[in-house]
Formats: C-alpha cells, sequence, structure tokens
C-alpha cells in the first residue's frame, strides 16, 4: 500500500524546503517555518476587544484588591486587611465581568483609529 508523502513547502526564513506538517525547520531552527500569522480585519478586531476586556477585568480586580487592604490596614490589623484585600480581589472580578458584559451587550468596539489617519 502506498503512502502519500507529505507535501514539500519552502521556510519562511531561509526557503529551503521542509515538510508542510514540520514544527519548526531542520535547517535554520525556525519555529514559525509557515511565516507569521497572517489575521484578517475583522480577528485583528476581536483581538483588540479581548485584549481591552482583559485589562478591564485585571485593572478592576486589582483595584479592588488594592482598595480593599487599605481599607482593612486602615481599620484594624494586617490580618483583617489581606481578608479585606481578599474581598476587594473577589468583588473586583465581578465588577469587572459586569463591566465586560456589559459592554459586550451594548457592542461598543474600539476606535480604528488609522481610519482617522487616511482621512486627514
Amino acid at each position: 500500500m502506498h503512502l502519500p508523502k507529505d507535501e514539500m513547502v519552502p521556510c519562511y526564513h531561509c526557503g529551503r524546503a521542509i515538510y508542510f506538517t514540520a514544527a519548526e525547520c531542520s535547517h535554520c531552527g525556525s519555529r514559525e517555518p509557515g511565516g507569521p500569522d497572517v489575521f484578517s480585519r475583522k480577528e485583528i478586531r476581536q483581538r483588540v476587544i479581548e485584549a481591552r476586556h482583559d485589562h478591564t477585568l485585571a485593572m478592576t480586580t486589582l483595584a479592588c484588591g488594592a482598595s480593599g487592604i487599605l481599607y482593612g490596614s486602615l481599620k484594624s490589623g494586617i490580618l483583617v486587611a489581606l481578608a479585606y484585600g481578599l474581598f476587594g480581589l473577589a468583588a473586583g472580578v465581578l465588577i469587572g465581568l459586569a463591566i465586560v458584559i456589559t459592554t459586550w451587550a451594548i457592542g461598543s468596539e474600539p476606535r480604528d483609529y488609522h481610519a482617522h489617519e487616511e482621512d486627514g
């Protein structure tokens, strides 16, 4: 029985022939022998939105945790401050998720700053 051979393609970096399924080039060692990933405008927009949501969630969580520690340290000792800090972290996650879900439900999208550069 004859098995089909893997297709050979040129490495993006050195140009030498490698197997299409290769994870890295055996000649130059490139870990992206197929070249860098190319994303469509829709995929790029989605990645920007996801990055903004991740940032919102992280900053809200950290701010609430820091506020809890500050409040607890002003009220009592370090153990109370840590307890308020943990409570703040938990509350921050919930508040951050509420913000992300609300912006997703409203359908707000990031501004396309490059479009404004082309107009001017």
